[in-house]
């Protein structure tokens, strides 16, 4: 063999821009073994076509990748190899893409809903502190609750305790809409269809968990909202909530409303966010008719 064909390793990685170290690696896993290697030394030497050969594994590398992909490319050296093996590599990245989305659009919708709850905080923190504060988070008001798309579910709970915040139903419904590969978009709303606050009587109760998604066209969606509600946050503790449904009622009373329909809660931050209970607020919202 005629050295002149040859590049040493120090020739190679200046050339191709590949560290030593990298060119070392090639060569033990068998990626890219030095076509000569001087007797009684340990020089390595690679032809050209080898110089080529890991200028091509370089480019892969650079769009991602792996040495596996890589050697099965290689090996044959083929156009259609080459081609298989990047097409197979996009339709991992568009899959990589759609996850990194799915995540940052959610991640959104938390922030949003935490930014949400943390001014209902500030703004607690301010009434607490001065009685000449306008509206405060305690509140009630009338407000239009525009409509949104819900997946849902329904079903009959035995000896119901409004205080305690149903563990099951709460992993169950995000799974469930996880599954179906919905985008959420919304906080978790409860509804009750029972007698007014029969949910805190330990009673059978009618109760239906839901969660604001975008899409609309699922057997288990629905319309919420198109509707006036009285509203009221309720911050702190959620085993002491029915003091603010308590408070609620009476303005509704007071105020000539009435009733009219299934009362509902929002979780702007709940205990599945955070594990500070003087940082839960949840918004209640009782439809009602002049």
């Amino acid at each position: 063999m005629n050295r002149e064909d040859y590049y040493s390793i120090g020739e190679v990685s200046s050339i191709c821009n590949v560290s030593i170290r990298t060119l070392r690696y090639y060569d033990e896993t068998g990626l890219v073994v030095p076509e000569m290697r001087k007797e009684g030394s340990k020089y390595r030497y690679y032809s050209k076509n080898q110089m080529l050969i890991i200028m091509i594994i370089r480019k892969l590398r650079c769009i991602g990748l792996g040495l596996k992909e890589i050697k099965e490319i290689t090996s044959v050296g083929s156009v259609d190899a080459m081609k298989n093996g990047i097409e197979e590599h996009l339709s991992c990245i568009k899959k990589e893409m759609e996850k990194l989305e799915r995540s940052y659009r959610e991640s959104e919708v938390i922030l949003k809903r935490l930014d949400f709850g943390y001014d209902i905080l500030k703004d607690k923190d301010k009434s607490s502190k001065s009685e000449n504060a306008g509206a405060h988070h305690d509140d009630v008001k009338i407000e239009y609750i525009p409509e949104t798309n819900i997946y849902y579910s329904r079903k009959m709970m035995q000896a119901y305790h409004n205080e305690e915040v149903s563990i099951e139903r709460w992993a169950e419904i995000n799974e469930e809409v996880a599954k179906c590969g919905l985008k959420v978009c919304g906080p978790v709303t409860v509804t009750y269809y029972t007698e007014l606050l029969d949910q805190f009587l330990s009673k059978t109760c009618d109760i239906e968990f839901g969660i604001q998604v975008e899409e609309s066209k699922c057997e288990q969606v629905r319309r919420f909202g198109g509707f006036e509600a009285a509203t009221i946050f309720h911050v702190g503790a959620y085993s002491d909530i029915i003091k603010t449904y308590v408070k609620a009622l009476q303005w509704v009373n007071q105020s000539e409303y009435k009733v009219n329909g299934p009362v509902s809660e929002e979780f702007i931050i709940s205990p599945t966010d955070v594990n500070r209970e003087c940082e839960h607020v949840t918004k209640i919202l009782i439809p009602v008719l002049h």
